[in-house]
């Protein structure tokens, strides 16, 4: 690692919480409102860096047995098959407890921290806990190390990325 960059974790960086789903799922009491409410589903249809819409609602009731978080809030899917994605959203949102919100993280570095999720992914799929179904709980997302380098580097790589990106999607 070069000289300038720290390793640091994720608990070093901002708060790690992890939505909650009320009970029982689907109960007009708490669903089908205006308030909008991610699944795991939502953050993993595409590979987009960012979610654009929540496919469920839910109403006030079902607020007090969930988390809100703001638009532009980093999260990331800790549950299941297709845990380990990290998605930023475009609107305020609830969302479920396969899913994990980055809160008060810094916003200059939201993207890199979104890219190294992203490249991660495998890995966390990987990690074995000895349960059925494979799951990152917030204490294992709070101690994932990162390698950070200074801002300037940060941009530099996420330009990068998403320079090669433009290529490979030229070639599709």
């Amino acid at each position: 690692m070069p000289n300038n960059w720290v390793w640091t974790t994720v608990d070093e960086l901002c708060d790690v919480v992890r939505g909650g789903s009320p009970r029982p799922a689907g109960d007009e009491k708490y669903y089908n409102g205006a308030i909008p409410f991610l699944k795991v589903a939502d953050l993993t249809k595409d590979d987009e860096i960012y979610v654009y819409k929540a496919e469920y609602t839910i109403k006030e009731a079902g607020l007090k047995k969930t988390r809100l978080v703001n638009e532009g809030t980093l999260l990331l899917t800790n549950s299941g098959a297709t845990l380990g994605v990290p998605k930023i959203t475009t609107f305020s949102t609830t969302f479920n407890d396969g899913i994990a919100a980055f809160l008060y993280i810094n916003k200059e570095i939201q993207l890199y921290l979104y890219w190294f999720l992203k490249s991660k992914t495998d890995s966390f799929r990987k990690i074995d806990q000895g349960a059925a179904q494979p799951n990152l709980n917030t204490d294992l997302i709070k101690s994932i190390p990162i390698p950070l380098p200074p801002l300037t580097e940060q941009k530099r790589i996420i330009k990068e990325i998403k320079r090669w990106f433009s290529l490979i999607n030229i070639k599709l």
